[in-house]
């Protein structure tokens, strides 16, 4: 089905805060969502992967202008990569990568001019004096039923149980169109 990039986005947010991830990590997977959207909208399918695993906090060690971030899941280490390379690290090795696309994107909606190459299964990204990518092309994307649902369950874990007390205390909509 056809889904503009905003509603890509959202879902995505509402889709890994339901998985677990923490908020400001949450916009930063919604942004590349809509950056992934946008160029490569087959690549979108590594979200149901990412938000069915595991969201440990990642291990960073810095030695000089060199990051290394050597656990942890890809939609909590890409952002942290990104912010590094923001704080001035020169490289960054992600150990064990499982969607490098996702953390291509992350560094593109940033703006950030960097090159990669992987050694084994580690990836690592530097700095580059380049242009910064360009941005996307804006228009609605062909996302499959199957990963809208598997984002739709992800994002219903965030919902409020529908009660009288839930109703009483804000959730949902008011009783009249005035409320």
């Amino acid at each position: 089905m056809m889904r503009s990039l905003n509603e890509i986005s959202g879902m995505v947010l509402k889709a890994a805060r339901g998985a677990g991830v923490p908020l400001g990590h949450c916009e930063d997977l919604a942004a590349a969502a809509g950056y992934i959207a946008a160029t490569d909208p087959e690549a979108l399918g590594i979200f149901g992967a990412v938000f069915g695993a595991s969201h440990d906090a990642p291990t960073c060690t810095s030695h000089g202008d060199t990051t290394t971030i050597s656990t942890g899941s890809v939609a909590m280490a890409g952002p942290l990569a990104v912010d590094a390379i923001g704080a001035g690290a020169r490289d960054v090795r992600l150990c064990n990568v499982s969607a490098p696309t996702l953390v291509f994107a992350l560094f593109a909606v940033r703006g950030f001019a960097v090159s990669h190459r992987f050694e084994g299964v580690d990836l690592i990204v530097t700095t580059t004096s380049d242009a910064a990518p360009p941005a996307p092309v804006v228009g609605p994307a062909v996302v499959s039923d199957q990963l809208w649902q598997t984002l739709a369950d992800f994002a219903s874990k965030t919902y409020v149980p529908a009660s009288e007390a839930s109703r009483i205390a804000g959730a949902g909509a008011g009783l009249t169109d005035n409320d």
